[in-house]
């Protein structure tokens, strides 16, 4: 059996000990990484374990690592064994996940040796591994580079490499279905421009929210340098024209801008609009000293209807609930 970088850590650490067939037929990487599930938000889990028949691999992780938004590679990491910890334990017998997760752990199995880290950098590295109808869920990749262990006499012993503790999985609400849909982009105070228009008499408005974008195709003539008074001006949206897209990776500026989908390096999830319309309230500000005036383009989407869009195979596309009624922020223009 091809051992792991742990397992030979282990088997050179207790070559000489008793049980040195059990260690060496350790293999943590065909095991999936487990938690007791406690915490209602599971973002804040710390504590897992990885059981092997007889032995645990225990890690307690630092709080505040995991969030659900993808990270930049290389920026979430924690030290062993001062901020995370891990701990190998051999049992007297084969254990299960009650003896972590209970109040009163049991008396048996009993630990027949325990041996923790000294030595490490812990890493996690968090990305969408899937949005559907109602939510995105997130991996949460969790990696030990440089461990070093410890025996029960003293002896240590360093590795440089990597090794991959597992991945722990998480899922939040997408943007359109939260209580409030899209209220997270409300603190963003207005949509960026695209340089290029999407069609002719067309501009293309956007957010973005680390992994995730909303942007609007408006006509340019629904954005005139005139109040609207009592009625404001509407615009179907019906054919696609309100876009939610979701992505493994932090979106860059040019991707809500561009008229294809993003590369197929990327997973990718598309909202279209299939239903709806966009009200547009214009109001104009006192004019500055200049004569100029600016103007303020008020969007609220009414009977909004999105579909996330199949991959053509084996991916039907997906109808979201309707939206009644939701305002999506302001866009200024200026005018004299």
């Amino acid at each position: 059996m091809k051992k792991t970088m742990l397992s030979c850590l282990l088997l050179a650490l207790f070559s000489c000990d008793d049980g040195d067939l059990q260690i060496e037929q350790v293999d943590f990487d065909s095991v999936s990484i487990s938690n007791c599930g406690k915490e209602e938000d599971a973002t804040e889990t710390t504590f897992f374990f990885k059981i092997d028949g007889d032995e645990a691999l225990i890690l307690d992780l630092e709080g505040g690592l995991l969030s659900n938004e993808t990270s930049e590679t290389g920026t979430i990491t924690s030290a062993i064994p001062s901020s995370s910890s891990l701990t190998y334990r051999l049992f007297s017998d084969d254990v299960s996940s009650d003896y972590f997760c209970s109040n009163i752990p049991p008396i048996e199995p009993m630990v027949m040796e325990e041996n923790t880290a000294t030595g490490g950098t812990l890493g996690v590295e968090t990305k969408i591994l899937s949005a559907a109808r109602n939510v995105k869920n997130y991996g949460h990749q969790i990696t030990i580079t440089g461990l070093t262990l410890v025996n029960a006499q003293g002896e240590s012993i360093t590795d440089t490499s990597s090794f991959n503790y597992g991945t722990f999985t998480t899922s939040t609400a997408n943007s359109a279905s939260l209580e409030v849909p899209f209220s997270n982009y409300s603190d963003i105070d207005s949509y960026v421009e695209c340089l290029e228009n999407p069609s002719e008499g067309t501009i293309r408005l956007y957010k973005t929210i680390n992994d995730e974008f909303l942007s609007i195709d408006v006509p340019f003539d629904q954005l005139v340098n005139t109040v609207t008074e009592d009625t404001p001006r509407s615009v179907d949206i019906s054919a696609g024209a309100l876009r939610y897209v979701v992505a493994d990776v932090e979106i860059a500026e040019d991707m809500p801008c561009s008229t294809t989908q993003l590369s197929e390096d990327i997973n990718s999830w598309y909202y279209d609009s299939i239903g709806g319309s966009l009200k547009i309230e214009t109001l104009a500000g006192e004019a500055d000293e200049n004569g100029n005036i600016t103007y303020t383009h008020n969007f609220t989407v009414d009977s909004l209807i999105l579909q996330l869009k199949g991959n053509g195979d084996d991916v039907d596309d997906v109808q979201l609930p309707l939206i009644e009624n939701v305002e999506m922020g302001s866009y200024t223009t200026f005018g004299n």
